[in-house]
């Protein structure tokens, strides 16, 4: 069986997206006025941690779509994690 076959006969494969944030933001994200940019700082670990990060703002759980945004710079951060 060629793999393009495969493919079309296997289909989409992925659980299904969480359900959307609730319609209105909580009191605190007001003070934020906008989306919270996180740096994420690594002081030597077992990359456990950078893989999680990594998974929660992929495409399954997608952290974004919640309004936090990873940056790449301390100072466009608002959050150090």
């Amino acid at each position: 069986m060629g793999l393009l076959r495969k493919i079309r006969d296997t289909g989409q494969v992925a659980e299904p997206a969480p359900p959307p944030p609730a319609a209105e933001p909580l009191p605190a994200a007001g003070e934020l006025g906008g989306s919270v940019q996180v740096r994420c700082v690594d002081a030597g670990s077992c990359n456990g941690c950078e893989i999680e990060i990594a998974a929660a703002f992929g495409p399954v759980y997608d952290a974004e779509r919640y309004g936090a945004r990873v940056v790449a710079s301390p100072r466009h951060a608002d959050v150090p994690w």
